[in-house]
């Protein structure tokens, strides 16, 4: 069937989040074949969380361990976890995400009528002080390369045949890997379809996550830009660098180059802006 979905869900460390993520799933109006929790940990504790959920509700759940030399990256457990799809359609959940009950039967819907290789519904978060980009349709692979344009890992389905032929997410990015592979979906001509309907929740919490200013984050950064350089306008190279000297204020081992790290992020930030469209 057409209309079949199979639906891959990282999970690093969150079993109590995990759990939600999967009743969001399986309250879906438009069933998902299979599930599959890709744990980038092999911790025998989300397994046994994964197998109690299974025995509760009669949910077959397929658990991958996803650890090993390869894992690291939300990128590479997600990959992990698309090996096991045979689905024309594919979506991603974040363990720390859920779903509006008809997330799957809407993106599927809207791809299927449009003909597009992937749909992107509008995502917010559980928390009123964060503003989340909505997701415009008629984009290109330049347009969205510097500032994420409202797609994360959770919000889209596509065309199986489609991500493996993208190759999925870069395994080897640590930040951006979302938005790498829509850059990367945009330049090989992939089309899309948006859902102007919030149906997906990214839920704010405390513990790590890849946003936080760490040295992991700065060098995603490093190797996002170097991956992109071809793509970036002067005013993109001005915003991803004022993005990674925020996090050098951060990470930088000196007071100093913690310093000039604040210097550079007002000089970028000053420049990107002064250049934007209509700032004449």
């Amino acid at each position: 069937m057409a209309d079949e979905v199979s639906v891959v869900i990282p999970t690093h460390d969150r079993d109590r989040q995990l759990v939600e993520a999967l009743e969001s799933v399986f309250s879906q109006t438009l069933p998902p074949v299979k599930v599959i929790v890709s744990d980038d940990r092999g911790a025998s504790a989300t397994r046994d969380a994964v197998n109690a959920f299974s025995a509760r509700t009669s949910q077959v759940v397929q658990y991958v361990d996803s650890s090993g030399p390869l894992a690291g990256t939300a990128g590479a457990s997600r990959n992990s976890g698309a090996t096991c799809v045979t689905t024309p359609l594919i979506a991603f959940l974040d363990d720390d995400d859920l779903w509006h009950p008809e997330f799957l039967s809407s993106t599927t819907a809207a791809l299927t009528n449009a003909g597009a290789d992937f749909a992107v519904a509008w995502n917010k978060a559980d928390d009123a002080e964060f503003t989340m980009t909505r997701m415009r349709e008629g984009l290109s692979a330049q347009n969205v390369v510097a500032r994420n344009p409202g797609f994360v890992g959770s919000n889209f389905l596509m065309k199986t045949e489609a991500f493996n032929a993208l190759g999925g997410f870069d395994p080897e990015l640590p930040v951006s890997n979302d938005k790498d592979l829509l850059v990367r979906a945009l330049a090989a001509g992939l089309s899309y379809v948006v859902v102007e309907k919030y149906l997906v929740i990214n839920r704010i919490h405390e513990s790590e996550q890849l946003t936080d200013k760490t040295i992991r984050r700065e060098n995603g950064i490093r190797k996002y830009i170097s991956k992109h350089r071809a793509l970036l306008s002067r005013r993109d190279n001005w915003f991803l660098q004022a993005q990674l000297a925020s996090v050098r204020r951060v990470t930088a081992p000196s007071k100093m180059s913690r310093f000039l790290s604040g210097v550079t992020v007002a000089v970028t930030r000053t420049l990107y802006w002064i250049t934007s469209p209509g700032s004449e």
